[in-house]
């Protein structure tokens, strides 16, 4: 295989076709945010073409926030105006993007029985019916790739409707959990890089404080592993919103 590919394989044949329709999507949006071309298919694996860059710094957040901002904001305005977070949303090509609460509500509400958080906290925050539709496709840090000029989205793996600011707050915990604690100035970049793409009223610190527990609680079966090596609770920069602002 030539160097400039890079194929991703599947177990499941679902999963190759589902993540295959996920990045013919986001080509659609034309958001103007640099992804991989797809070079082939197979019933289990995908060809993409290899794009240089490496995984983001501390310093490449805001580049990456601001990519994040462009997807949604372009994903808003072509395909989800008229989405729900409550409900699936079809597409104009058919895609069906699953609502936000039922793909992870299960694992959350396991996680947070075990951190002692109650449910009823988790669901508060699921609940952003009649909120603008964004979407989730895994804010991983490591599915970016930065350079001098931008930062590129690869992994297309899942996707899911979610609230403007779910996947900034991801990649900012996963930032977090990989580097340690981020200073409160560049969070600041950040937030301010990628509302500059969707609207400033949209996605606020409260909200991205609270979705961060949400990612967190998803993310903490992996510390130790795939690089990440600092607990949230230790790194969290700010006071914990689920013992100190929610019921």
């Amino acid at each position: 295989m030539s160097a400039d590919l890079f194929v991703k394989r599947y177990d499941d044949p679902e999963r190759c076709a589902a993540a295959a329709a996920h990045h013919a999507w986001l080509v659609g949006l034309r958001s103007g945010v640099r992804l991989p071309t797809l070079v082939a298919c197979g019933t289990r694996h995908l060809v993409f073409e290899r794009l240089s860059g490496h995984v983001p710094g501390v310093e490449d957040l805001p580049r990456a926030a601001a990519a994040l901002g462009r997807l949604h904001a372009a994903a808003y305005r072509q395909a989800l105006r008229a989405a729900r977070l409550d409900r699936p949303h079809i597409t104009s090509t058919g895609l069906v993007i699953p609502d936000f609460a039922s793909p992870r509500q299960a694992a959350l509400h396991l996680a947070a029985a075990a951190a002692g958080i109650h449910a009823s906290i988790i669901d508060a925050v699921l609940d952003r019916t009649g909120d603008p539709a964004a979407f989730y496709k895994d804010p991983n840090i490591r599915n970016y790739l930065a350079n001098s000029n931008e930062a590129a989205v690869v992994d297309f793996d899942d996707l899911t409707l979610a609230p403007f600011g779910y996947d900034l707050a991801g990649l900012l915990v996963t930032a977090s959990m990989t580097y340690g604690r981020l200073a409160d100035r560049l969070i600041a970049r950040c937030l301010r890089a990628y509302r500059v793409a969707v609207a400033p009223q949209i996605c606020s610190l409260a909200d991205l404080k609270r979705y961060a527990e949400l990612h967190q609680l998803l993310t903490l079966r992996y510390l130790g592993r795939n690089g990440y090596r600092h607990p949230w609770p230790a790194v969290r920069p700010w006071p914990d919103p689920f013992r100190t602002e929610l019921p």
